[in-house]
């Protein structure tokens, strides 16, 4: 079953690009789709993993290596609170997945 959540990143865009282009760094092929939306007052981040266990694993190995990047550059990121919620529908077509 994907595990899939969503969370508001309060802050300027370039936080978020700072972010981005950290965390690309470290791909996984379990992050099946990233999102993010600007909202005025920062990004609003959708992503779909392919379970709750691999988004675990991946933030407790490279997850942190990417904070801790951001933090020596001199980013600070706000705590953010995901909300999860069951997608009702997910088609990637060049991937081959449907749910």
């Amino acid at each position: 079953m994907t595990y899939a959540f969503v969370f508001d990143l309060p802050g300027p865009l370039e936080l978020y690009q700072a972010a981005h282009t950290e965390f690309n760094k470290y791909p996984s092929d379990d992050l099946l789709v990233h999102i993010g939306r600007p909202t005025g007052d920062g990004v609003q981040v959708v992503e779909v993993w392919t379970s709750e266990e691999a988004f675990l694993g991946w933030m407790g190995t490279d997850g942190v290596t990417a904070l801790g990047a951001l933090a020596a550059a001199g980013w600070t990121l706000p705590e953010v609170a995901p909300t999860p919620f069951d997608p009702a529908g997910l088609v990637l077509p060049t991937a081959g997945i449907t749910v």
